[in-house]
Protein backbone atom coordinates (compact mmCIF):
# COMPACT_ATOMS: atom_id res chain seq x y z
CA UNK A 1 0.00 0.00 0.00
CA UNK A 2 2.70 2.40 0.88
CA UNK A 3 3.62 2.69 -3.23
CA UNK A 4 0.22 3.58 -4.17
CA UNK A 5 -0.60 7.26 -4.71
CA UNK A 6 -3.13 8.62 -2.12
CA UNK A 7 -4.94 11.65 -3.35
CA UNK A 8 -2.43 15.31 -2.24
CA UNK A 9 -4.43 18.71 -2.33
CA UNK A 10 -2.56 21.35 -4.26
CA UNK A 11 -1.07 23.60 -1.99
CA UNK A 12 -1.74 27.20 -1.59
CA UNK A 13 0.62 30.15 -2.58
CA UNK A 14 1.75 30.09 1.65
CA UNK A 15 2.30 26.71 1.18
CA UNK A 16 3.93 26.81 -1.79
CA UNK A 17 6.54 30.05 -1.32
CA UNK A 18 6.98 27.61 2.11
CA UNK A 19 8.35 24.72 0.85
CA UNK A 20 11.17 26.80 -2.20
CA UNK A 21 12.16 28.11 1.45
CA UNK A 22 12.34 24.78 3.24
CA UNK A 23 14.34 22.52 -0.15
CA UNK A 24 16.88 26.39 -0.48
CA UNK A 25 17.28 25.59 3.44
CA UNK A 26 18.15 21.93 2.71
CA UNK A 27 20.76 22.23 -0.77
CA UNK A 28 22.76 24.89 1.50
CA UNK A 29 26.43 24.81 0.20
CA UNK A 30 27.67 24.34 3.99
CA UNK A 31 25.98 21.39 4.92
CA UNK A 32 27.20 17.64 4.63
CA UNK A 33 24.77 15.94 6.45
CA UNK A 34 21.09 15.98 7.54
CA UNK A 35 19.49 14.57 10.02
CA UNK A 36 16.11 13.33 9.81
CA UNK A 37 13.65 12.05 12.56
CA UNK A 38 11.42 9.50 11.56
CA UNK A 39 7.72 9.70 12.73
CA UNK A 40 5.95 13.03 12.21
CA UNK A 41 8.21 14.18 9.56
CA UNK A 42 9.19 11.24 7.45
CA UNK A 43 6.55 8.84 8.33
CA UNK A 44 2.94 9.45 9.46
CA UNK A 45 -0.30 6.99 9.90
CA UNK A 46 -3.67 7.74 9.06
CA UNK A 47 -5.12 7.62 12.78
CA UNK A 48 -6.35 10.81 15.36
CA UNK A 49 -4.49 8.71 17.86
CA UNK A 50 -2.51 5.54 18.35
CA UNK A 51 -5.00 3.45 20.27
CA UNK A 52 -7.14 3.70 16.54
CA UNK A 53 -4.17 0.79 15.30
CA UNK A 54 -5.07 -1.24 18.18
CA UNK A 55 -9.55 -1.62 16.87
CA UNK A 56 -7.80 -3.70 13.82
CA UNK A 57 -6.59 -6.13 16.23
CA UNK A 58 -9.90 -7.04 18.36
CA UNK A 59 -10.95 -9.82 16.22
CA UNK A 60 -7.64 -11.36 16.68
CA UNK A 61 -7.50 -11.19 20.39
CA UNK A 62 -11.26 -12.63 20.63
CA UNK A 63 -10.38 -15.43 19.43
CA UNK A 64 -7.40 -16.17 22.28
CA UNK A 65 -9.14 -14.57 25.21
CA UNK A 66 -12.66 -14.65 26.73
CA UNK A 67 -12.73 -12.04 29.52
CA UNK A 68 -14.17 -8.74 29.59
CA UNK A 69 -11.83 -6.25 28.49
CA UNK A 70 -10.97 -4.94 24.67
CA UNK A 71 -7.62 -5.53 23.23
CA UNK A 72 -7.51 -1.78 23.39
CA UNK A 73 -8.23 -1.27 26.76
CA UNK A 74 -5.71 -3.75 27.87
CA UNK A 75 -2.54 -3.17 25.08
CA UNK A 76 -3.01 0.80 26.28
CA UNK A 77 -3.05 -0.24 30.28
CA UNK A 78 -0.17 -2.34 28.89
CA UNK A 79 1.75 0.45 27.14
CA UNK A 80 1.10 3.26 30.61
CA UNK A 81 2.36 0.61 32.69
CA UNK A 82 5.32 -0.04 30.88
CA UNK A 83 5.74 3.77 30.45
CA UNK A 84 5.64 4.16 34.48
CA UNK A 85 8.12 1.16 34.65
CA UNK A 86 10.87 2.47 32.54
CA UNK A 87 10.67 5.32 30.61
CA UNK A 88 12.79 7.43 33.33
CA UNK A 89 15.74 5.01 33.34
CA UNK A 90 15.22 2.92 30.89
CA UNK A 91 13.36 2.51 27.78
CA UNK A 92 9.76 1.14 26.69
CA UNK A 93 9.93 -1.70 24.17
CA UNK A 94 6.78 -3.35 21.94
CA UNK A 95 8.93 -6.26 24.18
CA UNK A 96 8.22 -4.71 27.35
CA UNK A 97 4.86 -4.24 26.68
CA UNK A 98 3.68 -7.41 25.38
CA UNK A 99 5.08 -9.06 28.64
CA UNK A 100 3.30 -6.36 30.56
CA UNK A 101 -0.19 -7.64 28.29
CA UNK A 102 0.97 -11.03 28.51
CA UNK A 103 0.35 -10.88 32.34
CA UNK A 104 -2.75 -8.88 32.50
CA UNK A 105 -4.72 -10.19 30.05
CA UNK A 106 -3.40 -14.25 30.64
CA UNK A 107 -2.94 -14.95 26.90
CA UNK A 108 -0.71 -18.47 26.51
CA UNK A 109 3.06 -17.67 24.73
CA UNK A 110 1.98 -18.55 21.74
CA UNK A 111 -0.83 -16.01 21.88
CA UNK A 112 1.86 -13.27 22.45
CA UNK A 113 3.61 -14.01 19.87
CA UNK A 114 0.90 -14.18 17.04
CA UNK A 115 -0.51 -10.66 18.10
CA UNK A 116 3.01 -9.12 18.68
CA UNK A 117 3.48 -9.71 15.33
CA UNK A 118 0.03 -8.80 13.79
CA UNK A 119 0.49 -5.76 15.25
CA UNK A 120 4.32 -4.90 13.84
CA UNK A 121 2.33 -5.97 10.54
CA UNK A 122 0.04 -3.35 11.04
CA UNK A 123 1.72 -0.34 11.83
CA UNK A 124 4.05 -1.12 9.00
CA UNK A 125 0.60 -1.58 6.84
CA UNK A 126 -0.41 1.59 7.94
CA UNK A 127 2.52 4.14 7.60
CA UNK A 128 3.17 6.33 4.83
CA UNK A 129 5.78 8.97 3.44
CA UNK A 130 4.68 12.43 4.26
CA UNK A 131 4.62 13.95 0.73
CA UNK A 132 6.53 16.85 1.92
CA UNK A 133 9.09 14.90 4.41
CA UNK A 134 10.10 13.08 1.58
CA UNK A 135 10.70 16.17 -0.87
CA UNK A 136 12.93 17.18 1.86
CA UNK A 137 14.70 14.21 1.96
CA UNK A 138 15.18 13.42 -2.09
CA UNK A 139 16.72 16.80 -1.82
CA UNK A 140 19.49 16.06 0.42
CA UNK A 141 20.22 12.91 -1.39
CA UNK A 142 20.38 15.13 -4.47
CA UNK A 143 23.05 16.98 -2.75
CA UNK A 144 25.12 14.10 -2.05
CA UNK A 145 24.65 14.71 2.05
CA UNK A 146 24.98 11.88 4.69
CA UNK A 147 21.30 10.96 5.30
CA UNK A 148 20.78 9.99 9.60
CA UNK A 149 17.74 8.95 10.68
CA UNK A 150 16.62 9.11 14.00
CA UNK A 151 13.65 6.75 15.74
CA UNK A 152 12.35 7.22 19.19
CA UNK A 153 9.99 3.87 18.69
CA UNK A 154 8.76 1.14 20.45
CA UNK A 155 9.11 -1.02 17.57
CA UNK A 156 11.79 -3.44 16.55
CA UNK A 157 14.44 -2.60 13.99
CA UNK A 158 13.58 -4.67 11.34
CA UNK A 159 9.54 -3.20 11.12
CA UNK A 160 11.04 0.24 11.23
CA UNK A 161 13.48 -0.78 8.45
CA UNK A 162 10.97 -2.20 6.25
CA UNK A 163 8.63 0.93 7.23
CA UNK A 164 11.51 3.07 5.81
CA UNK A 165 11.99 0.78 2.62
CA UNK A 166 8.33 0.89 1.32
CA UNK A 167 8.14 4.65 2.33
CA UNK A 168 10.72 4.85 -0.61
CA UNK A 169 13.70 5.90 2.51
CA UNK A 170 15.56 3.03 1.83
CA UNK A 171 18.84 4.57 0.84
CA UNK A 172 20.01 6.61 4.55
CA UNK A 173 23.71 5.88 5.52
CA UNK A 174 22.72 5.72 9.99
CA UNK A 175 19.25 4.32 11.44
CA UNK A 176 19.47 5.47 14.98
CA UNK A 177 17.39 4.05 17.80
CA UNK A 178 17.47 5.31 20.94
CA UNK A 179 17.04 1.98 22.94
CA UNK A 180 20.01 0.18 21.41
CA UNK A 181 22.20 2.94 22.50
CA UNK A 182 21.04 2.69 25.53
CA UNK A 183 19.51 6.38 25.83
CA UNK A 184 16.63 6.66 27.93
CA UNK A 185 13.13 7.18 27.05
CA UNK A 186 13.72 10.42 29.21
CA UNK A 187 16.96 11.95 27.76
CA UNK A 188 14.69 13.05 24.42
CA UNK A 189 17.42 14.80 23.39
CA UNK A 190 20.82 12.54 23.96
CA UNK A 191 20.44 11.23 19.96
CA UNK A 192 22.41 14.70 19.02
CA UNK A 193 25.70 13.26 19.82
CA UNK A 194 24.72 9.97 18.67
CA UNK A 195 23.93 11.83 15.27
CA UNK A 196 27.48 13.74 15.14
CA UNK A 197 29.23 10.94 15.88
CA UNK A 198 27.47 8.65 12.86
CA UNK A 199 27.84 11.45 10.31
CA UNK A 200 31.57 11.96 10.59
CA UNK A 201 31.33 15.65 10.08
CA UNK A 202 31.36 18.61 12.27
CA UNK A 203 28.29 19.35 14.00
CA UNK A 204 27.91 22.91 12.40
CA UNK A 205 27.88 20.74 8.73
CA UNK A 206 24.68 19.00 10.13
CA UNK A 207 20.78 19.89 9.63
CA UNK A 208 18.86 18.79 11.66
CA UNK A 209 14.69 17.83 10.37
CA UNK A 210 12.19 17.41 13.14
CA UNK A 211 8.72 18.25 14.33
CA UNK A 212 9.56 18.89 18.14
CA UNK A 213 10.33 23.16 18.82
CA UNK A 214 12.26 21.96 21.84
CA UNK A 215 13.54 18.52 21.13
CA UNK A 216 14.27 19.09 17.45
CA UNK A 217 15.27 22.85 16.76
CA UNK A 218 16.39 24.67 20.26
CA UNK A 219 18.69 21.61 21.01
CA UNK A 220 20.28 20.75 17.95
CA UNK A 221 21.08 24.66 17.68
CA UNK A 222 22.49 24.50 21.31
CA UNK A 223 24.95 21.59 19.96
CA UNK A 224 25.89 23.74 17.13
CA UNK A 225 23.54 22.10 14.31
CA UNK A 226 21.46 23.89 12.05
CA UNK A 227 17.56 22.97 12.60
CA UNK A 228 14.81 23.07 10.38
CA UNK A 229 11.35 22.32 11.92
CA UNK A 230 8.38 20.56 10.05
CA UNK A 231 5.35 20.89 12.33
CA UNK A 232 3.24 17.81 13.00
CA UNK A 233 0.14 17.90 11.05
CA UNK A 234 -2.36 17.01 13.83
CA UNK A 235 -1.89 20.21 15.83
CA UNK A 236 -1.91 22.40 12.76
CA UNK A 237 -5.06 21.30 11.91
CA UNK A 238 -6.48 21.80 15.36
CA UNK A 239 -5.35 25.14 15.47
CA UNK A 240 -6.59 25.82 12.02
CA UNK A 241 -9.91 27.15 13.03
CA UNK A 242 -12.97 25.95 15.73
CA UNK A 243 -14.42 22.80 13.81
CA UNK A 244 -12.19 20.43 16.16
CA UNK A 245 -12.87 22.34 19.88
CA UNK A 246 -17.00 22.23 18.65
CA UNK A 247 -16.20 18.72 17.51
CA UNK A 248 -14.66 17.72 21.19
CA UNK A 249 -17.48 19.85 23.38
CA UNK A 250 -20.27 18.08 21.97
CA UNK A 251 -17.99 14.76 22.65
CA UNK A 252 -15.34 15.21 25.44
CA UNK A 253 -16.07 11.96 27.15
CA UNK A 254 -16.88 9.70 24.40
CA UNK A 255 -14.57 10.67 21.49
CA UNK A 256 -12.19 7.61 21.88
CA UNK A 257 -15.26 5.29 21.80
CA UNK A 258 -15.09 2.59 18.64
CA UNK A 259 -18.37 4.36 17.38
CA UNK A 260 -16.55 7.67 16.86
CA UNK A 261 -13.53 5.72 14.77
CA UNK A 262 -14.72 7.00 11.04
CA UNK A 263 -15.17 10.75 12.49
CA UNK A 264 -12.02 10.25 13.89
CA UNK A 265 -10.06 8.87 10.86
CA UNK A 266 -11.83 11.86 9.08
CA UNK A 267 -10.20 14.22 10.88
CA UNK A 268 -6.79 12.58 10.77
CA UNK A 269 -6.79 12.71 6.99
CA UNK A 270 -8.23 15.82 7.02
CA UNK A 271 -4.96 17.19 8.81
CA UNK A 272 -3.14 15.44 6.31
CA UNK A 273 -4.69 16.34 3.28
CA UNK A 274 -4.60 20.14 4.28
CA UNK A 275 -1.19 20.56 6.35
CA UNK A 276 1.26 17.70 5.00
CA UNK A 277 3.16 21.11 3.67
CA UNK A 278 2.71 23.12 6.79
CA UNK A 279 -0.11 26.62 7.06
CA UNK A 280 -1.38 28.19 9.57
CA UNK A 281 -4.99 29.57 10.28
CA UNK A 282 -6.43 32.10 7.81
CA UNK A 283 -8.54 35.31 8.88
CA UNK A 284 -12.88 34.71 8.78
CA UNK A 285 -11.97 31.20 7.67
CA UNK A 286 -12.48 27.52 9.71
CA UNK A 287 -10.70 25.34 6.87
CA UNK A 288 -7.85 28.20 5.37
CA UNK A 289 -10.07 29.41 3.02
CA UNK A 290 -9.54 26.54 0.81
CA UNK A 291 -12.54 25.19 -1.26
CA UNK A 292 -11.21 21.73 -1.57
CA UNK A 293 -10.55 21.49 2.23
CA UNK A 294 -13.55 22.49 3.04
CA UNK A 295 -15.36 20.07 0.70
CA UNK A 296 -12.76 17.62 1.84
CA UNK A 297 -14.05 17.58 5.82
CA UNK A 298 -17.53 18.50 5.57
CA UNK A 299 -19.36 16.73 2.58
CA UNK A 300 -16.40 13.68 2.96
CA UNK A 301 -17.82 12.41 6.07
CA UNK A 302 -21.11 12.59 5.52
CA UNK A 303 -19.75 9.62 2.92
CA UNK A 304 -19.57 7.39 6.29
CA UNK A 305 -23.69 7.63 6.97
CA UNK A 306 -25.72 4.49 5.23
CA UNK A 307 -29.20 6.75 4.03
CA UNK A 308 -27.54 10.10 5.27
CA UNK A 309 -30.83 12.34 5.08
CA UNK A 310 -30.45 16.21 6.30
CA UNK A 311 -31.75 17.27 9.15
CA UNK A 312 -32.60 20.99 8.47
CA UNK A 313 -34.00 21.93 5.21
CA UNK A 314 -31.11 24.58 4.88
CA UNK A 315 -28.55 21.59 5.28
CA UNK A 316 -30.11 19.89 2.06
CA UNK A 317 -29.69 23.74 0.72
CA UNK A 318 -26.19 23.98 1.22
CA UNK A 319 -25.20 20.57 0.45
CA UNK A 320 -26.93 21.05 -3.26
CA UNK A 321 -24.84 23.89 -3.05
CA UNK A 322 -21.08 22.61 -1.93
CA UNK A 323 -21.52 19.85 -4.41
CA UNK A 324 -22.80 22.51 -7.39
CA UNK A 325 -19.01 24.08 -6.38
CA UNK A 326 -16.34 22.20 -8.54
CA UNK A 327 -13.34 22.59 -6.18
CA UNK A 328 -15.90 21.90 -2.82
CA UNK A 329 -16.65 18.42 -4.83
CA UNK A 330 -13.36 18.03 -5.72
CA UNK A 331 -12.23 17.72 -1.87
CA UNK A 332 -15.17 15.33 -1.58
CA UNK A 333 -13.91 12.73 -3.96
CA UNK A 334 -10.25 13.34 -2.61
CA UNK A 335 -11.67 12.32 0.72
CA UNK A 336 -13.05 9.21 -0.98
CA UNK A 337 -9.76 8.28 -2.54
CA UNK A 338 -7.61 8.46 0.96
CA UNK A 339 -10.34 6.72 2.51
CA UNK A 340 -10.26 3.85 0.11
CA UNK A 341 -6.71 4.30 -0.55
CA UNK A 342 -5.70 3.41 3.65
CA UNK A 343 -8.86 1.86 5.14
CA UNK A 344 -10.38 0.38 2.17
CA UNK A 345 -14.11 -0.90 3.85
CA UNK A 346 -12.99 -1.71 7.14
CA UNK A 347 -13.93 1.69 8.85
CA UNK A 348 -17.38 1.34 7.41
CA UNK A 349 -18.27 -1.20 9.80
CA UNK A 350 -18.31 1.20 13.09
CA UNK A 351 -20.86 3.37 11.31
CA UNK A 352 -20.98 7.41 10.56
CA UNK A 353 -21.66 8.66 14.26
CA UNK A 354 -20.68 12.07 14.91
CA UNK A 355 -20.08 12.38 10.82
CA UNK A 356 -22.25 15.12 10.50
CA UNK A 357 -21.22 17.24 13.17
CA UNK A 358 -19.12 19.53 10.07
CA UNK A 359 -22.11 20.11 8.65
CA UNK A 360 -24.01 21.35 11.05
CA UNK A 361 -20.89 23.54 11.97
CA UNK A 362 -21.49 24.94 9.00
CA UNK A 363 -24.41 25.57 9.05
CA UNK A 364 -24.64 27.31 12.38
CA UNK A 365 -21.52 28.90 13.20
CA UNK A 366 -19.62 29.64 9.81
CA UNK A 367 -17.31 32.40 8.81
CA UNK A 368 -17.62 34.94 5.92
CA UNK A 369 -14.89 33.71 4.69
CA UNK A 370 -16.04 30.27 4.08
CA UNK A 371 -19.90 31.13 3.31
CA UNK A 372 -18.16 33.40 0.40
CA UNK A 373 -16.87 29.90 -0.60
CA UNK A 374 -20.80 28.05 -0.78
CA UNK A 375 -22.73 31.38 -1.58
CA UNK A 376 -22.61 31.55 -5.17
CA UNK A 377 -23.76 28.13 -5.93
CA UNK A 378 -26.81 28.50 -2.88
CA UNK A 379 -30.35 28.59 -3.97
CA UNK A 380 -32.09 32.04 -2.96
CA UNK A 381 -33.85 29.86 -0.15
CA UNK A 382 -30.93 28.81 1.25
CA UNK A 383 -29.34 32.22 0.90
CA UNK A 384 -32.39 33.62 2.98
CA UNK A 385 -32.37 30.91 5.51
CA UNK A 386 -28.86 31.41 6.08
CA UNK A 387 -28.57 34.27 7.95
CA UNK A 388 -25.42 35.02 10.42
CA UNK A 389 -24.90 32.93 12.92
CA UNK A 390 -26.20 33.94 16.33
CA UNK A 391 -22.95 33.12 17.99
CA UNK A 392 -20.18 31.49 18.74
CA UNK A 393 -20.26 28.04 18.78
CA UNK A 394 -19.02 25.88 22.35
CA UNK A 395 -15.71 24.89 22.11
CA UNK A 396 -13.42 21.87 24.30
CA UNK A 397 -9.93 22.02 24.68
CA UNK A 398 -8.68 19.33 22.40
CA UNK A 399 -7.34 16.06 24.12
CA UNK A 400 -5.21 13.39 22.57
CA UNK A 401 -6.06 10.86 25.21
CA UNK A 402 -9.57 9.93 26.42
CA UNK A 403 -11.08 12.35 29.34
CA UNK A 404 -12.15 9.94 32.41
CA UNK A 405 -15.13 11.21 34.09
CA UNK A 406 -14.43 10.86 38.21
CA UNK A 407 -18.04 9.91 40.02
CA UNK A 408 -19.60 13.44 40.57
CA UNK A 409 -19.20 14.10 36.98
CA UNK A 410 -21.06 10.54 36.53
CA UNK A 411 -23.73 11.69 38.71
CA UNK A 412 -24.06 14.63 37.14
CA UNK A 413 -24.67 12.63 33.86
CA UNK A 414 -27.68 11.22 35.12
CA UNK A 415 -29.13 13.77 37.60
CA UNK A 416 -28.88 16.68 34.74
CA UNK A 417 -29.04 16.49 30.75
CA UNK A 418 -26.74 17.89 28.54
CA UNK A 419 -27.65 21.44 27.52
CA UNK A 420 -29.75 22.50 30.06
CA UNK A 421 -29.31 25.63 32.61
CA UNK A 422 -28.90 23.01 35.81
CA UNK A 423 -26.43 21.27 33.75
CA UNK A 424 -24.11 24.15 33.00
CA UNK A 425 -24.09 24.89 36.52
CA UNK A 426 -23.62 21.41 38.07
CA UNK A 427 -20.34 21.27 35.86
CA UNK A 428 -19.49 24.79 37.05
CA UNK A 429 -19.67 23.36 40.32
CA UNK A 430 -17.85 20.34 39.45
CA UNK A 431 -15.03 22.32 37.96
CA UNK A 432 -14.36 24.71 40.26
CA UNK A 433 -15.57 27.79 37.25
CA UNK A 434 -17.96 30.83 38.26
CA UNK A 435 -20.88 31.72 35.94
CA UNK A 436 -20.21 35.38 34.57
Amino acid sequence: MNDDISPIKPDCDTQAELMVKMLHEVERNDHRAASFKMWDTLVITPFSQPEDLFLFMEDDFALLNTGNKTFTQLRTDAQKAAEKKYALKSNVTLEKIYDIFTKMSGITPAGREKLFNRECDLIHHFAFARHTGKLLFDKAKDCKNKIIITSESIYPRDVLVKILCDCGYDEYDALIIPAEQNIPDSAATAYIGTVVKKSGVEASNILHIGSDLSNDVEAPILKGMRALMLQPVLPLMVKSGRLRGFIEEKHLYDIEEPKFTALRCALALYAIYGFDTPQNKKPRSDFCGDARMLGFIVLGPLTFIEDFSPETELQRQLIDAMEKNKEISAGKQDFEQMVYHHFGDFIGKYGGEGCQLPLEFIEKFSYIGDRDLIKPTLSEIGLKKWGKPANEPKLAPVHTKAVKKNPLQKLADKLFPEGTRVREISEGILTGKKKK
